[in-house]
């Protein structure tokens, strides 16, 4: 990453700049845990930029054998994602929403200040709060690594102060080579896929949402397929530039709607039925 400038060193907000420009900027390996509720992982995780352009893989150090190695767009070719505040590095294979919220509105609907150091996998750390403005958002605490603000740390809160999901490198080497066997795949039927932004957007849906919350701005759709064929699902994603969400809209044709609510740690997802044959 380039170096900080002296500003960015007193100013929380660039500071988180920084921080989603040194998830795709720098050479880094290491392991991280994940913990969402009552669940624990461990995810070794390598990341390199190789001619301008972005490779990763991530590979999950518990249970079923699961890996998946990402090759993204060139690093100098910014689009309308690049500032996404990156805070949950073991779901972006999953969803790579991504964000055009500036650190100046971030701070619209959260309160973001220092908030001392600390030592994480043997690096020293600026500790930065974000504490929401209104009841109906979560917060974080994120510890950024001194010299190149990687995110070491992430802690997302409730309105008491539980943390509800914990991101947290064990151990992470910064700037050194990554060698290109680290970055192959390695398991029989690992995943492989370019980035997000380089796949071409599915045509406009033929549906809108009638309320937006304040703060939050669309950030891309995919139309996925569906196993067996049919109605493909649409998806559009949203963000404030830390928290994200998703519409999911299909076709429910030939089995009952279905409704509900379930929640893991800080993830919540509901689903509603709309008329007979769409789900939301």
């Amino acid at each position: 990453a380039d170096p900080l400038q002296a500003g960015e060193a007193a100013d929380p907000a660039s500071r988180l700049d920084a921080m989603s420009r040194s998830f795709r900027s720098l050479d880094y390996q290491g392991v991280f845990t994940y913990e969402q509720g009552q669940s624990l992982s461990s995810v070794r995780i390598a990341h390199a930029v190789v001619d301008g352009v972005e490779q990763e893989r991530l590979v999950h150090l518990d249970g079923e054998q699961r890996e998946f190695v990402r090759r993204g767009h060139r690093v100098d070719c910014e689009h309308a994602g690049d500032r996404l505040m990156r805070l949950d590095p073991a779901a972006r294979f999953a969803q790579r929403a991504q964000a055009a919220v500036a650190g100046a509105q971030l701070a619209d609907h959260y309160a973001i200040e220092f908030d001392g150091t600390e030592r994480v996998a043997n690096h020293q750390g600026l500790r930065i709060r974000m504490v929401p403005r209104d009841p109906y958002r979560y917060g974080m605490n994120v510890v950024l690594d001194e010299a190149s603000s990687l995110l070491l740390k992430s802690e997302t809160t409730d309105g008491a102060g539980r943390v509800l999901e914990r991101f947290q490198f064990v151990d992470v080497r910064i700037g050194a080579p990554v060698a290109a066997p680290e970055l192959a795949a390695q398991t029989p039927g690992a995943h492989s896929a370019a980035d997000h932004a380089a796949a071409a957007e599915p045509a406009p849906f033929a549906w809108t949402l009638a309320w937006l919350p304040e703060g939050f701005v669309a950030t891309g759709r995919e139309s996925r397929g569906v196993p067996g064929g049919g109605p493909p699902i649409e998806i559009q994603s949203y963000t404030d530039g830390l928290a994200v969400f998703a519409v999911f809209v299909e076709r429910a044709t030939e089995r009952p709607p279905r409704a509900g609510q379930a929640s893991r740690g800080a993830t919540v997802s509901y689903v509603v039925s709309r008329g007979e044959e769409h789900l939301v």
